[in-house]
């Protein structure tokens, strides 16, 4: 049986993705970050989620702030 490694992150981090989430609805997180509303309440919980999943919602994140510093936001 194959493990995945779980991993949660900071209230700080989490914060910050808010911030950049136009709505905070299942469209809304799967159009920005491409997640569940399920994984988006186990990040805001503090509740680890899949290695994977993070580093792919980390990517999305810092091309959004990017964008958006891009855009002088």
């Amino acid at each position: 049986m194959m493990r995945f490694e779980m991993v949660s992150i900071p209230p700080e981090e989490f914060q910050a993705m808010r911030a950049r989430l136009p709505l905070a609805t299942a469209a809304g997180l799967f159009d920005t970050y491409r997640i569940s509303q399920n994984t988006w309440y186990k990040l805001r919980d503090g509740v680890p989620v899949k290695r994977k999943t993070l580093d792919q919602l980390r990517a999305r994140y810092r091309e959004i702030a990017a964008r958006a510093e891009g855009a002088g936001e």
